[in-house]
């Protein structure tokens, strides 16, 4: 219990300074109002960060959520090789990798936003200051969520959550004035109607989901199994967690952000305009959002169950599925299971990310609410993963003692 409370203590400290990054505008408070549209206001809510103002922690986690998938693939690619490096020099690798990605990422959204810098009279100069505030803000971010997983509860999740709960009451009141208060149609009450009726339901269906799981049943050679607890492999329904929304995200924001880098080196960009593709405004971008979605879907089901880890342990232990030949038959059976729960998953994700997104072309008043499944799945993961870790901390101290009291 005194464990809890220090984490606790140390991430409200985390917290409060990641909060108040969050209001420290460019310098000199020269910077001119700035609107995000819907797609980039849901960016900041799964990223943390606040890109309706140009603040220190402007791109959030941004940086280090498109860094970890990176390091991800590349370090699948090199398994072997990485497996012999030392932690320290890992860190400095995934460090420097964030890093760039910051600068590219920083430097794209100073040039988008370079008509409301208004610090120095030269552009450039504007361009320069804000890309090196952004970069430090996020590298600042990186040390912050490191830190967290060190001394605090919930790792980079916990600022995730923080930015998700304190935007939420901002886009429920902004969408209850509209639809209720200052232009009450029969439209705008029908719609909030379908919103209130939409969130029940997608509650209930993330709970549902969230607690479902297909369990291959262990035998375990080493004790008598008709006495001990059943043991099995657990396989959820969305193997992938709320992990393909969050980086999904980020991955539709980059050509936003990078685009007018390159338009600015690159003669035959100049007349072209990415913001459809990327909006989640047109049938098209929805698509691209949702095939993205899918790869990531499957992608993050193997990072969360890796059957090829899982089949060497039931190896190494001899232990096996039964009726299935131990070694790569294990695998292959693991991996065929894995990619059904994942379809399975990936198909209420499409119908409960992509009818929303669709209807919202239909009625705008929806826009808002057209990211809801997703931001309630990431706070519904979230919360269960800063609960478990909780748990776990009050009750390590509790197990009986293995050797007697006169040992």
């Amino acid at each position: 219990m005194r464990e809890l409370i220090k984490r606790s203590f140390c991430s409200i400290i985390i917290i409060f300074i990641y909060e108040i990054g969050t209001h420290i505008i460019l310098p000199g408070y020269l910077v001119q109002a700035y609107q995000s549209p819907d797609f980039m206001e849901s960016i900041s809510l799964v990223t943390g960060g606040n890109l309706s103002r140009l603040s220190f922690f402007a791109l959030g986690l941004g940086p280090y959520m498109s860094g970890m998938i990176f390091w991800r693939v590349i370090q699948s690619l090199n398994k072997d090789r990485f497996s012999k490096i030392n932690d320290d020099t890992i860190y400095y690798m995934k460090a420097t990798l964030i890093l760039l990605i910051a600068m590219i990422q920083s430097l794209g959204l100073s040039v988008s936003m370079k008509n409301n810098i208004t610090f120095f009279s030269n552009t450039e100069l504007n361009i320069t200051l804000a890309t090196f505030v952004f970069t430090t803000g996020a590298m600042f971010t990186m040390w912050l969520v490191d830190l967290n997983m060190e001394v605090g509860i919930g790792g980079p999740s916990l600022l995730i959550l923080i930015g998700i709960l304190s935007r939420l009451p901002k886009i429920t009141w902004s969408f209850i004035q509209e639809t209720l208060i200052n232009h009450p149609t029969m439209n705008s009450v029908i719609s909030f109607v379908v919103v209130i009726i939409g969130i029940v339901l997608i509650i209930s269906v993330i709970s549902f989901v969230l607690g479902s799981e297909f369990r291959i049943p262990v035998t375990r050679i080493m004790i008598r199994n008709e006495l001990a607890v059943p043991t099995y492999i657990p396989i959820k329904l969305l193997p992938a967690n709320a992990m393909p929304y969050m980086f999904g995200l980020t991955f539709m924001a980059l050509p936003q952000l990078v685009i007018p880098l390159l338009k600015n080196w690159t003669p035959f960009l100049q007349g072209e305009d990415v913001t459809n593709l990327t909006s989640l405004k047109t049938v098209s971008s929805i698509c691209l959002y949702l095939i993205i979605l899918i790869i990531l879907g499957y992608g993050f089901a193997f990072v969360n169950v890796n059957p090829s880890e899982i089949s060497e342990d039931l190896l190494k232990n001899g232990d096996y599925i039964v009726d299935v030949l131990p070694g790569d038959d294990t695998r292959e059976y693991i991996t065929h299971k894995l990619m059904d729960m994942a379809t399975v998953g990936n198909v209420v994700t499409m119908l409960l990310l992509g009818i929303p997104l669709f209807m919202s072309l239909r009625w705008e008043q929806l826009s808002s609410f057209s990211y809801l499944f997703g931001s309630l799945l990431i706070l519904n993961t979230t919360i269960v993963s800063i609960t478990d870790q909780c748990r776990a901390l009050i009750e390590k101290n509790h197990y009986p003692s293995i050797l007697a009291n006169k040992f």
